[in-house]
């Protein structure tokens, strides 16, 4: 479910634009991401994954913000430390459907890092979002490693993980 639409089948559901709250609602019971995915048995998601694999991620708060949900920076400095502190160690960025967030990324991340042994190595940058205007707004605010792709990212996410046999 993704504020308010099936996923899988794109159908709005009723109240399902609630249904981010509830969640919100109850990772804050737990105490964190981790508790949560823990005690709700929760097995797919991003999120999840991330977790599983020890990816670190990064979750920077906004103005609008509907929690604060345990584990987001609320303090804008501190998020753009933490986000720096992870593009540096970067080899593949993947940033969606946010805009504010991924302006921010992609101006902070280099287009190139020199590993340990002297090797020059490309950061993928890619930036998924439904609107044309945004992927071209990443490339024309200096992000020239950005490779845009113009999908719905529901779609994007369910054709990765088919394409990853999950």
């Amino acid at each position: 479910m993704a504020l308010g639409q099936d996923i899988y089948t794109q159908e709005s559901q009723p109240n399902g634009h609630y249904n981010h709250l509830s969640t919100i609602n109850r990772v804050r019971h737990h105490g964190s991401i981790e508790r949560f995915i823990e005690a709700e048995a929760i097995d797919n998601g991003i999120i999840y994954h991330c977790v599983k694999h020890e990816v670190p991620f990064v979750l920077a708060g906004s103005i609008r913000d509907d929690g604060p949900l345990p584990g987001v920076y609320c303090d804008a400095y501190a998020a753009q430390d933490a986000m720096r502190d992870r593009v540096r160690k970067a080899t593949t960025v993947i940033c969606m459907a946010t805009m504010l967030h991924t302006i921010a990324t992609g101006n902070m991340t280099p287009s190139y890092r020199v590993l340990e042994d002297g090797t020059v190595r490309e950061i993928y940058f890619y930036c998924v979002d439904i609107s044309e205007f945004m992927v071209n707004k990443l490339t024309d605010r200096g992000s020239l490693s950005a490779n845009g792709i113009v999908t719905n990212v529901q779609d994007f996410i369910c054709n990765v993980m088919k394409g990853l046999g999950l």
